[in-house]
């Protein structure tokens, strides 16, 4: 799946640790870690791109690391916030962007991650709280492939959100595999808590649609002109990225539409049920309407002559047989039954 433990709209809460700054510049000797201060230094300067990865760290010492990179306080603030919805701001040399990833938990519902980067001809800031799969993936490779940031960190980016966006991919055949399995149940009629797991599983569908529309767009915002941080050579990049985004998108909606015609389908189901249960109760009701009637008449404390009689006994059950009878073979005839 993907990433982390992720927060999901009003769970966004992050992780209780000690926030830690780590960076990496690279030239022509391949990338190197530094000091996260002596990074912002390579960057001022202009000596080589650099990457500078914040963990959990708080507003002000995030100010005071990147003042000489004259960040504006208010991507800052936004970068050490959970805004919960992906966003990218334009600040002229830099962009503010604000994505998520994601995977899916065993409640039916997403569990989301925030990640912020700032990104600049010669820095990429990123920010998040806690392990995060792309940051670690990228930081595990970027040793073996310095290129990723020598060519500017607007490439680093894109290889951010690439592995970003294919962890979302196994959500979507997840969601497939499950509506997949909720529909042959309710074909079948299996289980009495149908309409509750139908509902879960559409809930943590709208959850998550609710955060990969949002970021879709904002992706689609990179692939255009009108940022100078973005240069041309990447947006044919960020473009795949914004399809396999778009692509996710019209699963999701699809999955959604599917998992109401599912939800229509059981109800219509149980109020079927509902109705023959209805229906046998009533033939019986009918059934038994008659016999009441005779049985009342005869038990009556008064002097009944076919008592009187030989076997009148069985004349009496004789004829609340043919009556019962009687009854079901017209509600037969008319397929009341």
């Amino acid at each position: 799946m993907t990433d982390e433990p992720i927060l999901g709209d009003a769970d966004l809460v992050p992780p209780v640790h000690a926030g830690h700054a780590r960076a990496w510049y690279c030239d022509g000797g391949g990338a190197r870690e530094v000091a996260p201060e002596e990074a912002v230094r390579l960057a001022v300067a202009g000596a080589a791109p650099v990457w500078i990865d914040l963990d959990g760290l708080d507003a002000a010492r995030a100010i005071d690391l990147l003042g000489p990179l004259q960040i504006h306080p208010v991507a800052i603030e936004d970068m050490v916030a959970e805004i919960n919805r992906p966003k990218v701001d334009d600040y002229g040399d830099y962009l503010y962007l604000a994505v998520h990833s994601a995977r899916w938990e065993e409640t039916e519902r997403p569990k989301l991650r925030e990640i912020d980067l700032l990104v600049g001809a010669r820095f990429l800031v990123t920010f998040h709280e806690g392990a995060t799969r792309s940051i670690d993936h990228a930081v595990e490779l970027l040793p073996k492939r310095p290129d990723l940031l020598t060519r500017g960190p607007s490439h680093l980016l894109h290889f951010l959100l690439d592995v970003m966006v294919d962890g979302w991919l196994p959500i979507t055949d997840h969601l497939s595999e499950r509506v997949d399995a909720l529909e042959e149940d309710v074909v079948r009629g299996r289980g009495r808590r149908m309409s509750v797991e139908i509902l879960k599983l559409k809930r943590g569908m709208s959850a998550l649609r609710r955060i990969v529309g949002p970021q879709r767009d904002t992706v689609l915002a990179l692939t255009r002109d009108e940022f100078r941080a973005i240069p041309a050579d990447v947006r044919p990049y960020l473009r795949d990225v914004y399809d396999r985004l778009a692509r996710m998108t019209d699963l999701l909606d699809s999955y959604r539409d599917e998992i109401a015609g599912l939800l229509d389908l059981h109800m219509t189901q149980v109020s079927n049920r509902l109705n023959q249960v209805m229906k046998a109760l009533t033939v019986v009701s009918t059934i038994v309407l008659p016999l009441t009637l005779i049985t009342g008449y005869y038990g009556m404390n008064v002097k009944i002559a076919a008592f009187e009689w030989k076997h009148g006994e069985w004349f009496v059950f004789g004829v609340l047989l043919a009556t019962g009878l009687g009854t079901w073979w017209l509600m037969r005839r008319r397929d009341w039954t």
